[in-house]
Parts: C-alpha cells; structure tokens; sequence
C-alpha cells in the first residue's frame, strides 16, 4: 500500500504526515495500522491524492529529508501542507 510506504520512505513524523494530510496524529496511526478512512468518502479521496504525490517525492528522492534546522523544517511543511491540502480528490470509484 502506498501510504504505509509514505509512512516507512518520507522520513516524516507522523505529527508532519497530520499536517500534510489536514488530519489528526491519530488519524495517521490508525491509517498506518489498517484502519484507512471509508471509501469513497471526500476525506479517502483527498488522502489518496496527497500520497501519490509523496510517492512521487520519495520516487525523485525529494524525500527524505536531510538534516536541518526545526523552524525550516517547519516552514517547509507548512508550505508543503498548503500545496497538498490544495489538491482536488480523486474521483468517486464505482
């Protein structure tokens, strides 16, 4: 599954993945461990959307990161978030 690649090949925590996908800490542990968002709902589709584009990330080696400074880093997945979280969902599966 891709998001558990995007959990375990980032390189980020599961606070920042929150941050990317506009959900909760535990919203991404629960995804993590099995329990995806139910299908076909507005939140399953966006959230399909933003890991295809980390997949994309990891596959160019944008991800993961190197060390840096935690305001930049924070700054960086601010703009990040703002980038996915703009993203229109996937579309409705039959």
């Amino acid at each position: 599954m891709n998001f558990t690649r995007v959990v375990t090949d980032s390189g980020l925590t599961k606070i920042e993945l929150a941050a990317l996908y506009g959900v909760s800490r535990q919203s991404i542990h629960g995804w993590a461990v099995g329990h995806p968002p139910r299908e076909n709902s507005l939140l399953a589709r966006q959230a399909e959307v933003i890991t295809q584009a980390l997949v994309l990330l990891i596959d160019r080696r944008q991800l993961p990161w190197g060390a840096m400074d935690k305001t930049v880093r924070a700054s960086r997945i601010t703009k990040m978030a703002e980038r996915l979280q703009s993203l229109k969902p996937a579309a409705v599966k039959s």
